[in-house]
C-alpha cells in the first residue's frame, strides 16, 4: 500500500457516506418513493424562492432566499415535470453510489455522483447532513488513487485504464485516478 494514511481515511469516509446512501436508497425503494415524494420535496424548495417568500411572507423574507430562482426555473420546467424518473434516478443512484463506496468499486465516480446528490438537495433548499457529505466526498476525490487502495478498484482500475487509455488522460483522470 503506497499510502496507508489516506487509504484507512478514505476507507473510512467511503464505508460511512456508502453506509449513509445505501440505506437512505433502500429505504425509498421499501417505502414506495415515487414521483409524488419527489414533486413535493420540489415544490418545498419552490416555496423557497425569492417570488414565492414575497407573495406569502413579504418582502424582508424575499431579500434571503434559500432557493435560487434559477434553480426554481429548473425545478418548475426540468424536475418537476419529469418527478417519476427523478425519484427512480434518486433511489436507484443512491443505492448504487452506497454500494460503490462501501465496494470501494468506481469510488471516484461514486463520490462525484454522491455529491452531485448533495448539491441538488442543497440547492433545494435542504441543508441537514449535505455539506458534511460534500465534504467527505470531496475529500474521497482530492485524495484520488489512496481513496481505492482497500477496495476492488486496486484489483481492476490499472487494467481498465490500459485497455482504454483515454481514461487516464485530461479530465478524465479525476474519475479514473491510477498510482504510476
Amino acid at each position: 500500500m503506497k499510502h496507508p494514511i489516506k487509504a484507512i481515511i478514505a476507507l473510512l469516509l467511503r464505508l460511512y457516506l456508502g453506509y449513509a446512501f445505501l440505506m437512505a436508497g433502500i429505504g425509498k425503494w421499501q417505502s414506495g418513493f415515487n414521483g409524488k415524494a419527489v414533486s413535493g420535496f420540489l415544490k418545498g424548495g419552490l416555496s423557497k424562492t425569492s417570488d414565492a417568500l414575497l407573495a406569502t411572507q413579504g418582502a424582508e423574507a424575499a431579500a434571503h432566499p434559500s432557493v435560487s430562482d434559477t434553480w426554481g426555473w429548473i425545478i418548475s420546467n426540468i424536475l418537476l415535470p419529469n418527478a417519476e424518473v427523478l425519484a427512480f434516478l434518486v433511489k436507484s443512484g443512491e443505492v448504487l453510489i452506497g454500494l460503490g463506496l462501501i465496494l470501494g468499486c468506481f469510488t471516484t465516480l461514486a463520490a462525484i455522483f454522491g455529491m452531485t446528490m448533495n448539491f441538488a438537495f442543497l440547492l433545494t433548499g435542504t441543508v441537514s447532513t449535505n455539506p458534511q457529505m460534500v465534504l467527505g466526498f470531496l475529500a474521497i476525490i482530492v485524495m484520488g488513487a489512496a481513496s481505492y487502495e482497500i477496495g476492488l478498484d486496486r484489483f481492476f482500475m490499472k487494467k481498465l485504464t490500459i485497455m482504454f487509455p483515454r481514461l487516464s488522460k485530461g479530465w478524465l483522470r479525476t474519475p479514473f485516478p491510477v498510482e504510476k
